[in-house]
């Protein structure tokens, strides 16, 4: 794109109504909650925007800095890295674009007073007492065990896929909902949307504006989703403890349905453990480790250990990086590896089931015939059609963020 200005010692520079938050280790943090974007600045670099922003020209910021620092003040490296982080609204005349997307506030209706009894004191106390009771229950009754074949609670796959599909993002929603609220009780907001893991499927609550509350409150809004699954755990479980005590009468196929619900969420709860990936469990350790990007770190550092021996694997420079968050990633990097094995679990045991227990079912389906069974070979037929839908949608969501640089790379290779 064209630039349609220039940074001279004559222009003004407008910024943005930034939030600014309080000082860590020398580094404050700076950004708009508009679009939830920030950035980590130097202190001194304050003085830089809160000179420009009254009025001062370019030059004139130049002579203040260097009469108060004797030394000569290049600023037009940082004006130019804060437009890029859309942090500076006019240069001139010229109106600098946003092309971030707006923070959304779902539920605006809602308040904090609405929310704040679900995060009290002796809601946690509920919370942490209904997990401690779902472990005792899971050693109690072992058969209440999730598997993967409690995912098809339905005589027909299809309508097992078909509607745990579709009941899977109310659970999700469920999960989501708490983060949201949680949000509203500590005074920031979110909204949902959906993206991959990997190969995974996931809806998020995005929470840009998280940054400017006070790191403490933040675990608040990380910790909730899992310990509302908690609670739905321990629901389902006490159903069927109940029916099977003759307490309460359940269908056999509501009794599947429910053994179902409580295999989404015990594999969701333990999804949040994958260290490898950005969940819940990750944000609140890089929240303790008062790290922006542990996770990206751990990742480098991991590439730095091998280009050891892979000559092709680009390394990156930490030398900048300050002793205690190089301590933070050195002692997570441990915890990536955890969590790759933790998804390779999940792989072994829920995925790779499942995809066999579908694949016999379609296969048995065709391989029979409609002649031979009417039900089953429709049962398979629906089943292929519903699995393709997966994993189109899957190959959706990888392909959308990177489809303008394929269409790139597809023009330069037909090109001649």
């Amino acid at each position: 794109m064209v630039e349609e200005y220039q940074i001279t010692n004559e222009s003004v520079i407008r910024f943005h109504d930034l939030f600014r938050g309080e000082e860590e280790d020398g580094l404050v943090l700076v950004g708009r909650r508009d679009i939830g974007s920030y950035v980590s600045l130097p202190v001194e670099a304050l003085e830089v925007i809160d000179l420009l922003d009254s009025g001062k020209t370019v030059g004139e910021t130049k002579k203040v800095l260097e009469a108060k620092y004797g030394e000569e003040a290049e600023i037009e490296d940082f004006i130019e890295d804060m437009i890029s982080n859309e942090m500076v609204h006019f240069v001139d005349d010229y109106e600098v674009p946003t092309t971030s997307q707006l923070q959304k506030d779902l539920f605006s209706g809602i308040t904090k007073s609405h929310v704040d009894w679900m995060f009290s004191r002796y809601a946690w106390a509920s919370y942490s007492i209904l997990a401690a009771a779902c472990l005792l229950m899971f050693a109690w009754r072992p058969q209440y065990i999730p598997h993967p074949a409690d995912f098809f609670w339905h005589p027909w796959y299809s309508i097992a896929v078909g509607l745990t599909f579709l009941f899977g993002w109310i659970l999700v929603a469920f999960h989501e909902l708490a983060h949201l609220f949680a949000a509203k009780s500590v005074g920031t907001e979110g909204y949902f949307s959906l993206s991959n893991r990997l190969i995974f499927i996931v809806a998020q609550t995005n929470l840009g504006n998280i940054w400017t509350i006070p790191r403490e409150k933040r675990y608040v809004v990380y910790v909730v989703g899992m310990a509302w699954d908690f609670v739905m755990v321990f629901f389902c479980l006490l159903l069927l403890l109940f029916s099977d005590s003759h307490l309460v009468h359940l269908p056999e196929l509501a009794y599947n349905f429910v053994k179902a619900i409580i295999f989404i969420k015990v594999w969701g709860i333990i999804w949040q453990f994958r260290f490898n990936m950005q969940t819940d469990v990750y944000y609140m350790v890089a929240n303790y480790f008062k790290c922006r990007d542990l996770l990206g770190d751990s990742q480098a550092r991991i590439r730095n250990f091998l280009s050891r021996f892979i000559h092709r694997v680009e390394k990156t420079d930490f030398s900048n990086t300050p002793p205690s968050e190089m301590r933070a990633i050195k002692l997570y990097t441990p915890l990536y590896f955890v969590g790759t094995v933790v998804t390779l679990a999940t792989y072994v045991m829920r995925d790779l089931p499942l995809i066999v227990l579908q694949v016999r079912r379609a296969l048995d389906g065709v391989l029979t015939g409609y002649a031979a069974n009417p039900a089953l070979f429709v049962d398979a037929v629906i089943l292929i059609v519903l699995t393709s839908f997966n994993f189109g949608l899957l190959g959706f969501l990888v392909l959308r963020p990177r489809w303008q640089g394929i269409k790139q790379w597809l023009k330069g290779a037909s090109s001649p």
